[in-house]
C-alpha cells in the first residue's frame, strides 16, 4: 500500500508535528541514548513498562527482581545481541534493500520480543517499541495506536507484514525528501541528530 503520512506535508508542518510530540517521551528517549550500556537493561525495562508495551499483559522482569520463571528480560536482551549486531547499519530508509542475513535477524527480533509478556504473546506494539529502543531509533516507528491511525494500517500480525509497512514508510520519507530535502533539516535543531525511525515516530506519535 502507499503510505502518505508525511510525503505531502511541508517542512513547517513536519517541524510542528515533531515539536508537538509528548515531552515525557522526549525525556525518556534522551535518558535512553545517554545511558551507559551497563545501565540499559534496567532502563529498557522501566521505559517499556512506562510505555505500556505489553498492555494488558504483564511484562517480564529482569532475573534479579522476577517472581516468574525463565525466560527473564535479561535472557531476551542477550538473545537479541547477535541479530542487533547484524542490523547495525540498517535503517528504515534502507530496509527495502536488506540482506538475507538482515531479513533473518529482523525475524529473530520479532520472535524474541513476542515473548515480552509473562504469558501470552506481545502484539506489534511491544515488539516495535523494543526494536525502536534497541536500534537507537534506526528502525521505527513504534506501532502504537496513534501511529497506526496516521499510517492508515492495522496491527501487523507477522514479521513480514511489519517489514512491508516499514518499507512503505521508507518510501514515504523518500518522497518527502525528494521535494523538500533531508528530513533532519525540517525538524527542530535539538532533534536533528536523531535517527529517521525515531523522527518519524515523533512526527506521528502521542501528543
Amino acid at each position: 500500500m502507499v503510505i502518505e503520512a508525511i510525503r505531502n506535508k511541508t517542512p513547517w508542518q513536519i517541524r510542528a508535528a515533531v515539536n508537538g510530540f509528548a515531552m515525557r517521551y522526549v525525556e525518556d528517549w534522551e535518558g535512553w541514548v545517554a545511558a551507559h550500556r551497563d545501565a540499559r537493561p534496567d532502563l529498557f525495562a522501566r521505559i517499556l513498562r512506562k510505555w505500556q508495551a505489553t498492555r494488558p499483559l504483564a511484562m517480564r522482569r529482569l532475573k534479579r527482581e522476577a517472581a516468574h520463571g525463565a525466560p527473564f528480560l535479561d535472557d531476551l536482551l542477550e538473545s537479541a545481541v547477535e541479530p542487533l549486531r547484524v542490523l547495525a547499519d540498517l535503517t528504515v530508509l534502507t530496509i527495502a534493500h536488506r540482506s538475507p542475513a538482515q531479513d533473518e535477524a529482523l525475524a529473530t527480533l520479532w520472535a524474541i520480543f513476542s515473548r515480552l509478556p509473562i504469558s501470552g504473546v506481545a502484539s506489534c506494539v511491544g515488539i516495535t517499541k523494543a526494536v525502536l529502543l534497541l536500534t537507537d531509533g534506526r528502525i521505527g516507528p513504534a506501532f502504537d495506536s496513534q501511529v497506526r491511525q496516521k499510517l492508515g494500517v492495522g496491527r501487523p500480525a507477522t514479521c513480514r507484514e511489519w517489514l512491508q509497512t516499514l518499507r512503505d514508510i521508507g518510501e514515504d520519507i523518500a518522497m518527502f525528501e525528494s521535494v523538500h530535502g533531508h528530513l533532519r533539516k525540517a525538524v527542530p535543531a535539538r532533534f536533528a541528530q536523531l535517527e529517521y525511525g525515531r523522527l518519524y515516530d515523533m512526527a506521528l506519535g502521542p501528543r
